[in-house]
């Protein structure tokens, strides 16, 4: 901040002493037309730099504007006017200027928390403490009650609790259990524990959300390109009437004041200041906006689409039943079709079959060996063991692989799936041997999140890989409809729905766990993902990332967008009231020159004054979208 004021109290000197030669000239005759020249270019030089730059890329900027305005003031001798002005719009500089040194710490917060040094265990059990930028990939990291986390790692000890608000604004501690992800940054809020190194530097979690952050911030929305294109426009029509009243009334002066009353300078902070603001303050909330454009889409969605597994619900299923095809039952049969079920589901990345490997380690059952696994997305799976085939998978699927459930086994399976439990069909050559149940549980926030949508009018959909029972049974869970569901979709089945609205013109959100979902998150007007952890946020799908798993974000996210977008509206129609005001009195020669560039700098200031309400959070409950 100190660097700033001492650049802009440079800047103010040149046209500070432009006044003291205007003021001792009175009685010593100056050449203040040729010092006014060189003061005052000195004083707008980073204006001047930036708008050459500009025009070496054939880009408009309003400085061209600014400095024509000063040049012609010095040359009909406006030599105080000119100062004047100079210093307000200096003034106005250093505000803008404030304002994004704000977003720059608020975006600094994402990472200042986290410890220069950390402290690692070698293989021999010594402690030792070095800079992060030697922690390694692997290393077994030591934190202490009350310190940070130096690096994204695995949780080692049995339990831990984790203060995470640096990264996803949630304050209250949360408890992480073995094998469970510590983010970079996250302060340790109970005992001693021990992680391992998994992303370390720039490659943590803490680190791409600040680099994320600071590149969205710095691009363009479409309502800022077109505040751009109305500036450039502005200033030509301004011009034109700038020379239609010098010739209708002879009086350059007049004439002047329009000009400097109307040129649209202060258009071309409206849009990046807002931006940035809103996506620095956004991620503050825990919720990172990967692109500018987000931010005006955001506003304009007309459905709300969701995956089920680990997005509406928690995304760890666990096996609550286990069914044989002959209706024998008993411990010995199932541990056997679980231990052939791990054995195919073990390599595999999906939160079902996950949940049936660890069910095979919790009985511990040693899970068979399979040659030729074939996944299939949405599907189910294939393997061989010798002369034998095994299919594994949805109810359509195995009937793609000319497997038939028996009648009866079927609608015990459908009971079950009437209560929410998700079957996993296994068949060896043609015939099925059994069926898994899993179920998972919904998301404790996810029935009011989804309240808050239906309210504001939202089209809300579920579509989902499972089985129709399963989905119609979240569905109710969630005061949703039949005809909002879709399930046993493959991962191009989503899409084609997603690309059905956008057919129709009409925006949507897709929201997933960020992973399986990553081509739906794609296709859809803004993609928003479940959580950061485990995934690479540099190449991920989606354009919002809930850094932390709450659904309610998104309700706020969609608040949190109007209201910018609004802002950045109230911010142009606010300036062009006031400039057409002044350029009217301008006009009628009601106020001077001075007046007038007072007048202009006045919109600059409450324009900025109305953007930096931005830097809020609200604190009114999540729901609130508006």
């Amino acid at each position: 901040m100190k660097r700033i004021l001492m650049v802009f109290i440079a800047r103010a000197a040149f046209p500070a002493v432009l006044l003291g030669c205007v003021f001792f000239s009175r009685g010593h005759p100056l050449p203040l037309q040729w010092i006014g020249f060189l003061l005052l270019t000195g004083a707008m030089w980073p204006t001047l730099s930036n708008a050459a730059k500009r025009a070496a890329h054939a880009q408009f900027d309003v400085g061209v504007s600014m400095a024509f305005t000063i040049y012609v003031l010095v040359y009909v001798n406006a030599i105080t006017v000119a100062a004047v002005f100079v210093l307000i719009m200096i003034a106005g500089d250093l505000f803008k200027a404030i304002i994004l040194y704000k977003v720059r710490q608020s975006l600094e917060r994402i990472t200042v928390f986290l410890p220069h040094t950390g402290f690692v265990k070698s293989p021999s059990g010594e402690v030792k403490e070095i800079e992060i930028a030697e922690i390694a990939v692997g290393d077994t990291v030591v934190v202490e009650p009350g310190g940070r986390a130096p690096a994204d790692g695995t949780l080692l000890a049995e339990t831990a609790l984790l203060d995470e608000s640096v990264i996803s604004g949630e304050s209250r501690p949360i408890a992480v259990a073995q094998g469970g992800e510590v983010p970079a940054g996250s302060i340790n809020a109970g005992d001693y524990f021990e992680m391992r190194a998994a992303r370390v530097g720039e490659n943590s979690t803490v680190a791409q959300i600040r680099k994320i952050a600071e590149e969205a911030g710095r691009e363009k929305t479409p309502i800022a390109r077109f505040i751009d294109e109305y500036a450039k426009y502005t200033s030509l029509v301004v011009a034109v009437l700038v020379i239609a009243l010098y010739l209708f009334t002879g009086d350059l002066f007049r004439a002047l004041g329009l000009w400097i009353a109307m040129v649209p300078i202060v258009f071309a902070i409206i849009g990046p200041v807002s931006v940035s603001i809103g996506v620095s303050t956004a991620a503050r909330m825990g919720i990172l906006i990967k692109g500018a454009e987000t931010i005006e889409d955001l506003t304009k969605i007309r459905h709300a689409v969701f995956d089920k597994t680990g997005t509406l619900t928690a995304g760890t299923p666990s096996v609550r039943e286990i069914m044989l095809a002959d209706g024998k039952g008993g411990r010995g049969g199932e541990d056997a079709l679980l231990s052939r079920a791990g054995g195919m589901e073990k390599k595999s990345e999906h939160e079902i079959a996950k949940a049936i490997v660890r069910e095979a380690a919790k009985r511990n059952i040693a899970t068979e060996e399979f040659a030729g696994v074939h996944v299939v997305k949405g599907g189910g799976l294939t393997a061989e063991r010798g002369s034998d085939r095994f299919t594994m998978g949805s109810e359509k699927f195995l009937k793609e692989q000319g497997v038939a459930l028996p009648p009866e086994f079927r609608a015990a399976a459908a009971e079950r799936e009437g209560r929410g439990e998700t079957p996993v069909f296994v068949a060896q050559n043609g015939a099925l041997i059994g069926a898994i149940f899993v179920a998972d549980f919904l998301r404790p926030e996810a029935a009011q999140a989804i309240r808050a949508l239906k309210e504001e009018g939202y089209d809300l959909r579920i579509l989902t890989g499972d089985d129709i029972a399963v989905a119609r049974h979240i569905a109710g869970l969630l005061g949703l409809p039949e005809p909002s569901i879709a399930a046993n979709l493959s991962p191009e089945d989503k899409i084609a729905c997603i690309r059905e609205f956008e057919k129709k013109g009409e925006r949507s959100i897709m929201v997933g766990d960020g992973i399986n979902d990553a081509p739906a998150l794609s296709a859809a007007t803004a993609g928003i993902a479940m959580g950061v952890r485990g995934t690479d946020l540099a190449t991920n799908a989606a354009s919002v990332v809930l850094v932390e798993e709450n659904l309610m974000k998104i309700p706020r996210i969609i608040g949190h967008s109007k209201r910018v977008i609004a802002v950045i509206k109230e911010d142009l129609v606010g300036a062009t009231a006031i400039h057409a005001a002044a350029g009217l009195f301008a006009a009628l020669g009601m106020i001077t020159l001075l007046q007038t560039a007072l007048f202009h700098e006045a919109s600059s200031v409450l324009v900025l004054a109305n953007t930096a309400r931005l830097f809020s959070v609200r604190r009114e409950p999540d729901s609130a979208l508006r």
